[in-house]
C-alpha cells in the first residue's frame, strides 16, 4: 500500500531543510501542510527557541492510543544537503551528513499517514509527535507539554540496524562539571608560589575511571578549559564529562568514586575543586514479554521483517518518555553512519520501516 516514489520524494524533501537544533520550523511546516492536508489536528508546544509538533489522527474508541514519534532536528553540518542517490544508497555529497536522523522516520511517518488515510485502516487514535533539539540533550522531549499527550504507550523510530531491530534497554548518563581553583604566579620568575590548576585537572583525569569501564557502563572527559597565558601559572582550569551505565546504581556508585577522587586530588596539590554533576536522562528496561515487543514481534512478521531484541549504550527520547509512565521503546528506521558525512540509508530499509509503521499502527 505504500507508494515508494512519494515515500523517496518526501525523505528528499526532507533532508534539503536545514534544521539544526532549535532551527526546526522549516521542517515543522513541512509536516504540518502535509498533515493538514490529510485533515488532521497539528497543536504546538513552544518549547525553548522552537516548537514540539503533535499530530493527532482519530481511531477506534476501543483500542488504546498510541504514539509514534520521531524529532525534527539533526546535527551539523545540514546546510545545502545535496542527497545522492546509487542504485539502492541514499548518502549526502559527502560534505554534509545526509539527515536520515531522524527524516527517514519523518518521511515514513508522513506516507503512513497518507496510506492509513487512503486506504482506510483501522488503528487505534494515533499521536505523532515530532520533537525538537534532541541532538542536544533530548531538550524537545523533555520540554514537552504533555497534557497534550493522551498515550501511555510509544513506538519511537530513532535507531540504526536492520528493520525489525528494537532498542528494549538503554542507559542513564549523568553530566559533571569540575571547576578547579589554584594559585596564580608568574611562570618565569617565580613559579614555585603557583598553584597550577591545570596540573591539578591533568592528575585528575588520568586517575578517574575512563573508557568502556564494563559491559554495562562508559564515562568520558570531553572537554578541558584554562589558564590565561603562557608566562602565569593557571589558576583556574574547569572538564566536563559523562558516565553512562544501564545500571542505575553502578552508575551512582561511579559517580560518588569520582567526587572523591576529584576532591581528594585538588586537596592534596592545595588547590580547590567544585563539581557539579545532573542526570541528563535515566535508563530504561522493557522487558521481553511485554505488550509492546509483541506488538513489533507480530507486525514484522506481517512485513517479512525478523525482530532483534538489544541494548543501546546512547539515550533517546524514549528515556524521558519511560521516565514520564508512557511505555515507550525505540525501533530501526534503517540509518547507517549517522552524525557523519558518510551516512546514508538504504531505500529498502526506508520503505520496510514505513511498511512497519503501518502495520504496527494497523496490529497495536
Amino acid at each position: 500500500m505504500m507508494r515508494k516514489d512519494r515515500l523517496i520524494s518526501t525523505f528528499l524533501d526532507l533532508v534539503k531543510i536545514s534544521s539544526p537544533s532549535w532551527k526546526e520550523e522549516a521542517v515543522i511546516k513541512y509536516i504540518e501542510k502535509v498533515a493538514s492536508s490529510l485533515g488532521l489536528e497539528c497543536r504546538r508546544s513552544a518549547c525553548g527557541m522552537s516548537h514540539n509538533l503533535v499530530v493527532r489522527m482519530e481511531g477506534d474508541p476501543a483500542r488504546k492510543p498510541l504514539i509514534f514519534g520521531a524529532h525534527t532536528d539533526t546535527v551539523t553540518p545540514c546546510e545545502d544537503v545535496n542527497p545522492v542517490t546509487r542504485g539502492n544508497r541514499i548518502m549526502s555529497d559527502g560534505t554534509t551528513i545526509l539527515g536520515s536522523d531522524d527524516k527517514a522516520a519523518i518521511a515514513a511517518f508522513l506516507e503512513a499517514m497518507r496510506v492509513i488515510r487512503e486506504h482506510k485502516i483501522v488503528t487505534p487514535t494515533i499521536e505523532w509527535v515530532f520533537t525538537c533539539a534532541e541532538e542536544i540533550g533530548l531538550r524537545g522531549m523533555k520540554g514537552m507539554d504533555f497534557s497534550m499527550l493522551a498515550s501511555k504507550r510509544a513506538f519511537i523510530f530513532d535507531c540504526s540496524g536492520p528493520i525489525g531491530t528494537v532498542i528494549a534497554r538503554a542507559p542513564s548518563q549523568i553530566i559533571m562539571r569540575a571547576d578547579i581553583t589554584g594559585r596564580a604566579a608568574h611562570a618565569g620568575i617565580e613559579p614555585e608560589k603557583g598553584i597550577s590548576a591545570i596540573d591539578i585537572a591533568a592528575e585528575i583525569i588520568t586517575k578517574l575511571p575512563k573508557g568502556r569501564l564494563d559491559k554495562e557502563t562508559t564515562s568520558n572527559v570531553g572537554m578541558i578549559s584554562g589558564g590565561r597565558a603562557t608566562n602565569i601559572v593557571a589558576e583556574k582550569a574547569s572538564f566536563d564529562m559523562e558516565a553512562r551505565s544501564l545500571d542505575g546504581k553502578k552508575l551512582k556508585a561511579l559517580e560518588k568514586k569520582m567526587i572523591t577522587i576529584m576532591k581528594d586530588i585538588a586537596k592534596k596539590r592545595g588547590g580547590k575543586i567544585a563539581v557539579k554533576s545532573a542526570i541528563e536522562y535515566s535508563s530504561f528496561n522493557i522487558p521481553s514479554n511485554d505488550p509492546l515487543i509483541r506488538t513489533i514481534d507480530s507486525a514484522c512478521d506481517a512485513i517479512g521483517a525478523k525482530m532483534k531484541i538489544t541494548s543501546s549504550g546512547g539515550g533517546s527520547d524514549t528515556n524521558v518518555l519511560n521516565a514520564k509512565g508512557i511505555r515507550a521503546i525505540n525501533l530501526s528506521i534503517g540509518m547507517s553512519n549517522v552524525h557523519t558525512t558518510r551516512e546514508f540509508i538504504l531505500i529498502s530499509d526506508l520503505c520496510k520501516g514505513c511498511d512497519l509503521v503501518i502495520a504496527i499502527a494497523a496490529i497495536a
